[in-house]
């Protein structure tokens, strides 16, 4: 008997659909045994679980608060990847985002009108995402470098230029030496709904998925990015010039993941903090990965994973776990959606040998 992968020729929307839940199925058994190891008794945990994120008003609204950076977060990786590039440093974007609209709160607020100033903040944080951003495509393009290595690397290189400032010219000293800025005004934070933490910001992130969305299908610069994704050679063949367009592609991945940094500021917040992100730009990775790339199924998985951080911030509450349980469950995730793919791409046979 012989066991042999073989190559699907085509791979239908109903094939891809069941191995997602047959991996999302393996990813909540795994779970279970990761509670049983740790002495927990699944079924009640996932019942307080249940209650505390679908059954009360405050689990809802840190739903929603969660996913509006993770879908801007998985809204750049998968423009990124709809044309093979890897952006895994939706991280150091979030935070150069952070870093250039602080920089105008600072700067400017009580400067200029109220309505200029938020929409300065939002431009900057754009700007400052996408030129971050276009660092690692700029040395892809114009020497060939990966730029898995140089995204990754420049996550570590903005989050130690934010603590410099943190702890330096930034730093308040009105609150007791803590790393972090002084609260912005009214003027430079998104109004809520109501009276909930919920922000304007995750209208934001919907209109951006839309946006992204007309742009891949509807337009001819989404169509050479989806061309060059898909086959590089016939793009050239076709008069692209795929240099510009990995520079262009990665300076628009970076200005949305810096805008996930502008909504967690000017709506969460109020000002610039130590730590401020909790994985948002790692976790876009997942993201991405869950939707298979498309802009629309980034609601989808950023609700599914904003449950994976409310979750175990009520492990935390409930059972004293650690946040690296966040970690542990989003690398089982990842883990198990990229082992997924083989089956989407590949056929399991089995080939019986007579005697």
């Amino acid at each position: 008997m012989q066991i042999y992968l073989e190559k699907r020729i085509d791979t239908s929307s109903w094939v891809k659909f069941i191995v997602l839940t047959l991996a999302l199925i393996v990813i909540v058994l795994i779970s279970l045994f990761c509670f049983l190891a740790i002495g927990i008794e699944p079924i009640e945990a996932y019942k307080i679980i249940g209650e505390e994120i679908f059954l009360t008003k405050y689990g809802w609204q840190d739903l929603l608060v969660k996913m509006t950076p993770l879908m801007f977060t998985g809204l750049a990786v998968a423009l990124a990847a709809k044309m093979r590039l890897w952006n895994i440093g939706a991280e150091g974007q979030f935070h150069m985002g952070t870093f250039a609209l602080t920089w105008v709160a600072l700067r400017y607020d009580g400067n200029l009108p109220d309505e200029i100033l938020i929409i300065f903040m939002f431009l900057m944080a754009i700007i400052g995402g996408g030129l971050w951003g276009s660092i690692p495509g700029f040395l892809k393009a114009r020497f060939g470098v990966n730029e898995i290595i140089t995204s990754l690397l420049l996550n570590y290189v903005a989050a130690a230029w934010l603590d410099h400032l943190l702890f330096g010219a930034w730093r308040d000293p009105n609150t007791n030496n803590f790393p972090i800025t002084k609260e912005f005004s009214e003027a430079a934070q998104l109004p809520s709904f109501g009276n909930t933490s919920i922000h304007a910001g995750l209208i934001i992130a919907f209109i951006f998925v839309i946006i992204i969305s007309l742009i891949l299908w509807k337009s001819k610069i989404g169509y050479k990015i989806r061309l060059s994704g898909d086959n590089p050679h016939a793009a050239r063949y076709a008069g692209v010039n795929i240099r510009n367009l990995t520079i262009l592609v990665f300076f628009i991945s970076g200005a949305i993941a810096g805008l996930a940094g502008f909504c967690e500021v000017t709506g969460i917040h109020y000002r610039l903090q130590q730590n401020i992100s909790i994985g948002y730009g790692y976790t876009g990775i997942i993201v991405a990965w869950l939707a298979k790339n498309n802009p629309l199924g980034v609601i989808v998985s950023a609700f599914f994973m904003s449950i994976v951080f409310v979750s175990t911030e009520v492990l935390q509450i409930e059972y004293g776990l650690p946040i690296s349980m966040v970690y542990l469950y989003q690398g089982i995730i990842l883990f198990t959606v990229l082992g997924s793919d083989i089956f989407t791409e590949y056929k399991l046979r089995i080939r019986q040998f007579k005697a």
